[in-house]
């Protein structure tokens, strides 16, 4: 995968809210990599991608950010 001028290098995942739970999906992802059925896990569970480099951005149920976690690398 080549990159693109002018595209930042970071990598991020969203937790969203779905009919069926909470899921994490990478961005340009075209399916979820996970689905919780409680979003507290999904957080806990999505330290995983912060180790590896990934920022990880908390969505409330409407939608709308609650929460950017930086990565940890």
């Amino acid at each position: 995968m080549s990159k693109k001028a002018g595209r930042s290098t970071s990598k991020r995942a969203h937790i969203i809210s779905r009919k069926d739970g909470w899921a994490i999906k990478k961005e340009d992802a075209t399916r979820a990599s996970k689905i919780y059925k409680k979003k507290d896990i999904a957080i806990k569970d999505s330290e995983k991608l912060r180790k590896k480099g990934h920022d990880v951005i908390v969505h409330k149920k409407d939608g709308t950010i609650q929460d950017w976690k930086k990565s940890k690398k």
